[in-house]
């Protein structure tokens, strides 16, 4: 417990240290630049015990990209599990039903801390990486997930410029974080500051159809989609731009500004972000799948979903198994896509998303390539060539929803 006590007291001076860089930075303002470079990232993953840890360790991996890409990371672990070797008479394990009997092995072993110190390294120069594992009673139970506000609250003089909470089983790519900075600047720009915290840039979770599609298609599932795409936000200054995923907005996950989070502390009717208390119910959707800041009674905040960037917002759920049990709620990226192509259209018939500032076509270039005269060229052109002439926007036939099915086999 004393060497315990000696790395508490390391990580309290830790955090008095973030304060001071956070003072400095605030007598500079500087305008924002969509980078990662120089950035300040706080990441706080929940992982309940070891037996997602094949998941954890590509999340992880994400992570490290961001201080590949020049971002300065620092990462938490919080976690917890039941004892692996239980004394006769200790109180049941209260985690998600899960006894000892199933507990993979006791939390992060030196072996693993050993291999991570390598993983977790950081190459780049201008980036860098800390990492801490907060180990957490079991008997929170579900509410093990509350943990993240709290270091998000003792970290919030640190100088962050982006705070960001999931779970042990999606991948946040570097892409999804810069979006998110990006997308809540321009925000800023058309609500003004005191109104950010009223929104928050989105996130929609998707998986791999892995057992049930040869293609393997990217799906939507969570949600039972209708006209949400079509209905945008009609708040004033932000007409048009943003559409909203069907309630309950279960993400997973969740980025804020420090902003953000401070005006969450009071904001009506109950949110009360850094004190959130225990309720039935599925606590941990909840807390780190967004319910309580989207929920009306709660946080009341607007979930915003841009139009023509959504593509950026996606996170992999990596399981890849949760859309076998709602089958009637499965629709592809693609389908969800092409609405919002629709939804754009329908606002400004005249718009042309993949031109530079001349009007020409800026997008992909897809040519053939093919030196062999003699060769088969099996390729069509046109379809290409005419989406080029009207500057990257889908015709109307184009943007008809249809699913490829695959060819019945007789057994």
């Amino acid at each position: 417990r004393g060497h315990s006590a000696m790395r508490q007291h390391l990580y309290q001076q830790h955090l008095y240290q973030q304060q001071r860089q956070e003072a400095k930075l605030r007598s500079k303002s500087s305008q924002f630049i969509p980078t990662l470079r120089g950035k300040n990232v706080l990441v706080e993953i929940t992982a309940v015990g070891l037996s997602q840890y094949a998941y954890l360790e590509d999340v992880l991996d994400s992570f490290r990209d961001l201080c590949e890409a020049g971002a300065r990371v620092s990462l938490h672990i919080t976690t917890t599990n039941c004892d692996p070797n239980p004394k006769e008479g200790d109180p049941e394990c209260p985690l998600y039903g899960q006894s000892s009997e199933d507990t993979v092995e006791n939390n992060y072993p030196v072996e693993k801390i050993d291999q991570l110190n390598e993983r977790l390294r950081c190459r780049d120069p201008d980036g860098s990486l800390e990492a801490f594992v907060h180990l957490i009673s079991p008997e929170w139970g579900k509410q093990v997930v509350d943990n993240h506000r709290r270091i998000f609250y003792d970290n919030i003089d640190g100088g962050y410029d982006v705070f960001i909470h999931c779970e042990d089983d999606e991948v946040i790519r570097p892409t999804s974080v810069l979006a998110f900075m990006d997308e809540t600047e321009k925000l800023r720009k058309l609500v003004g500051d005191e109104r950010l915290p009223d929104y928050s840039i989105g996130f929609v979770r998707y998986e791999n159809q892995m057992k049930t599609r040869l293609d393997k298609r990217r799906v939507v599932w969570e949600f039972e989609w209708n006209d949400e795409v079509s209905e945008t936000i009609d708040h004033p200054g932000i007409e048009g731009r943003y559409f909203t995923s069907p309630p309950w907005h279960h993400q997973g996950m969740f980025m804020a500004t420090r902003e953000q989070l401070v005006a969450w502390k009071t904001r009506g009717p109950e949110c009360n972000f850094h004190k959130p208390v225990r309720r039935s119910a599925y606590h941990r959707e909840r807390t780190s799948g967004g319910l309580d800041l989207f929920d009306e009674e709660y946080c009341n905040v607007t979930q915003l979903l841009p139009l023509d960037s959504m593509e950026d917002l996606y996170i992999h759920h990596m399981p890849n198994k949760n859309n076998e049990r709602s089958p009637e709620r499965v629709l592809t990226t693609m389908s969800l896509h092409k609405r919002r192509m629709r939804t754009i259209m329908s606002i400004d018939a005249s718009k042309r998303l993949w031109v530079d500032e001349s009007g020409q076509y800026n997008g992909i270039n897809m040519f053939i390539d093919e030196k062999n005269s003699s060769a088969a060229i099996p390729f069509d052109q046109t379809d290409y060539e005419a989406y080029v002439d009207r500057g990257g926007m889908l015709s109307a036939d184009e943007l008809l929803e249809w699913e490829w099915r695959e060819p019945e086999h007789d057994e």
